[in-house]
């Protein structure tokens, strides 16, 4: 063993590994890239993740470069978790400290996945309303900050953090609060890391306080949440935000306490098929207004390419033809839901075909999850990437944007089924490619460069429901203004100063690096 592993061995509870085999399979997530790590580490605790990024500082302070990606369960779509140095992953760091279930709070650790969170809730009548796969880690959420197609009724993660632990580049620990401004400046005060970002931070926020309030909302570039760290005119200061959406290059986030919400009731659900994109869209328009929790989108040619594999659900009866499938659901009370249910059923034509949920074909409907994965995980050609994900798309613009989408299918030759959240606005492609062949590799990349063209052709965002990453950064970063690039670098560097945390993400993207390690072969396992 590697003299570092056996070294930060003896001073952990957790394990630090250098084995081949396991770096292998810590070496790709959900992204098409690969990056085999030197060094795995499993802490299982706030101290030991503490340790092992004072070990890593005090190595960049000898010019030694040992960079730290943080991963959760393996499941970003955006290569952030990936690492040539040292993979931190929280698996282990996954109990819960403390459940006030009078005050709806939990106090988690971060690698505590969503799926075991909600089992803990559930007795109380309590859960996190945010839909993401059951695996991810809450600490997970809080880097990405996703736009799920829960965020319009919830409006995402974002809105049930109550504050978080951090393990700052130097080791120390920093917990988040609001601050009145007499408490901010004692923490500028303070000797230190955690001093100096409040000092520096404060000032870069007041400085660039103008261009702050240009920022979307919907945006998850960059660090999208920064102008939300300065409320009341200054007179509240809270850290918090700033590790919304960072993807792990600020910090450790180790520890979280959250506010959950009374579980709702079991969602009532109906679809509609249309052999148009404007009746599909009318409807989606009219289920939208009566405020559901989701209404999702799909390209009917998605259940055609499941049906080969026999993931044709029950429900669709009818040949299925080109159109498009609309999803609404409704979570209100049991009768309310179904009063939305039976308005979007009158809503339509007698001869539309439409199929509102009962207790008969209840279970049917799960039949869609599994339609759709079969469609995502088609490995009978190659590969259907994780590389045309989570883009936004502005509902007045979504039919032009589909027009321009049969020119790109034309030029390259490829199939590009939409399917997302008509109520969020951000939807996914899943092109599949042979990875193996160069060709394959560089039509990818053409292709997601072609698709950011016809985004900012229709006022839409690549980086839309989650955050760049790593491969979509290559693209994204060359066109940013000034303003942008200044600011993103200037947050990094007063927050990790050394660049020991995730050095290619959100600042310094390499394209080189990036198309370097794009992956050979498909990915293992099912594609989440």
């Amino acid at each position: 063993m590697n003299k570092i592993a056996i070294y930060l061995n003896r001073h952990l509870s957790g394990n630090v590994f250098d084995k081949d085999s396991i770096l292998e399979s810590y070496a790709t997530d959900r992204s098409p890239l690969k990056i085999k790590p030197r060094f795995v580490a499993l802490p299982e605790s706030t101290s030991d993740v503490r340790k092992l990024v004072r070990f890593v500082s005090q190595l960049a302070e000898k010019k030694y470069s040992l960079p730290i990606s943080v991963r959760g369960s393996g499941l970003s779509k955006t290569g952030a978790d990936l690492s040539s140095g040292l993979v931190l992953s929280t698996e282990k760091m996954d109990r819960v400290r403390e459940l006030d279930a009078h005050d709806r709070l939990v106090h988690v650790q971060a690698g505590i996945s969503l799926e075991k969170l909600n089992a803990v809730l559930a007795p109380h009548g309590l859960t996190l309303p945010v839909s993401a796969d059951p695996k991810t880690t809450i600490g997970s959420l809080i880097s990405e900050a996703p736009l799920d197609k829960f965020s319009k009724k919830y409006g995402g993660i974002m809105n049930y953090v109550d504050r978080v632990e951090v393990v700052l580049s130097s080791g120390d620990i920093l917990q988040t609060s609001r601050l009145s401004r007499g408490k901010l400046a004692a923490k500028k005060r303070d000797k230190g890391l955690e001093g100096d970002i409040y000092e520096k931070l404060d000032k870069t926020l007041i400085d660039r306080a103008e261009f702050l309030k240009t920022v979307s909302d919907s945006s998850r570039l960059g660090y999208p949440a920064l102008k939300h760290i300065r409320r009341l005119n200054g007179k509240v200061f809270d850290l918090l935000p700033a590790f919304f959406g960072a993807e792990g290059s600020l910090g450790v986030i180790t520890e979280v306490i959250l506010r959950a919400e009374p579980l709702p009731p079991r969602p009532h659900r109906l679809f509609a098929v249309f052999s148009t994109f404007k009746s599909a869209q009318e409807f989606a328009e009219y289920a939208q207004k009566l405020s559901p929790l989701s209404v999702e989108l799909f390209d009917m040619r998605i259940f055609k390419t499941s049906d080969k594999f026999g993931k044709k659900p029950d429900l669709l009866t009818r040949k299925l033809e080109d159109g498009f499938l609309v999803l609404a659901s409704f979570n209100d009370k049991s009768r309310l839901s179904r009063k939305k249910v039976r308005k979007c059923v009158n809503f339509l034509p007698k001869s539309a075909y439409v199929v509102p949920e009962t207790l008969k074909n209840s279970a049917d409907f799960e039949d869609f999850a599994a339609a759709l994965a079969s469609f995502l995980n088609d490995e009978a050609k190659g590969e259907r990437l994780n590389l045309l994900h989570d883009f936004f798309v502005p509902p007045e613009k979504l039919a032009s944007f589909l027009q321009s989408v049969k020119t790109l299918e034309a030029s390259s030759k490829t199939s590009l089924e939409l399917f997302g959240s008509f109520s969020t606005g951000i939807y996914s492609f899943r092109p599949d490619f042979e990875l193996e062949k160069v060709d394959a590799r560089r039509a990818a990349l053409t292709l997601l460069r072609d698709l950011n063209d016809v985004l900012k052709q229709h006022d839409g965002s690549l980086v839309g429901g989650l955050p760049e990453g790593r491969l979509k950064s290559i693209i994204i970063y060359p066109d940013l203004s000034k303003k942008e690039k200044d600011l993103f670098s200037k947050v990094k560097k007063i927050f990790d100063p050394n660049g020991i945390f995730a050095p290619e993400i959100k600042t310094n993207y390499n394209v080189r690096s990036t198309v370097r390690h794009l992956r050979t072969e498909p990915n293992s396992g099912i594609i989440s």
